[in-house]
């Protein structure tokens, strides 16, 4: 017999989720042999492609010389790459490699065939409304962290202040 989930058993699962993926990411970072900053980088560049460093480092929340570092390491470590913007060639823009999909992948394929075996264990009503509760979820989860960006922008913390553009006062 399954278990009847209440909307309290499935809050309480995201927040599980987001523990597990939490410790996922660090352990992944590790693995690969890049901090936890620099996963997440590759994330944004798996997920958007090509951006420059000003856009990362807004989107991580760094100054922009911590992302030039960031970049280095990535970049000496062969996941990522600079290349000119080709529309305007004074603009460079950062590049997840095929090193780095192929060391992330290493690591993940066996993962995402258990989520897919899992996926496709649902009938179609579960997979659809599985597929609307992320989609809300994720919602939720952006909204929130854009409203904490912008609190953070006044925190008491000085190292913590930050810009309407994503850089540290």
């Amino acid at each position: 017999m399954s278990h009847e989930y209440t909307a309290q058993d499935i809050t309480w699962a995201t927040r599980r989720l987001d523990i597990a993926m939490s410790r996922l990411t660090v352990a992944l970072s590790r693995k690969v042999g890049i901090s936890v900053p620099e996963m997440l980088a590759l994330e944004y560049l798996d997920a958007d492609g090509s951006i420059g460093p000003s856009e990362l480092a807004r989107r991580l929340r760094m100054t922009s010389g911590a992302m030039t570092a960031l970049v280095d390491r990535l970049e000496d470590s062969g996941h990522v790459s600079r290349e000119r913007h080709p529309a305007d060639r004074r603009r460079v823009l950062v590049t997840r490699t095929k090193k780095a999909d192929a060391d992330i992948a290493a690591e993940t394929a066996p993962m995402a065939i258990e989520v897919l075996d899992l996926a496709e264990s649902l009938d179609g009503a579960e997979r659809q409304a599985v597929g609307r509760f992320f989609d809300g979820f994720i919602a939720i989860v952006e909204n929130t962290a854009a409203e904490a960006s912008v609190m953070t922008r006044s925190h008491t913390r000085p190292d913590l202040a930050v810009t309407a553009d994503g850089d540290h006062d």
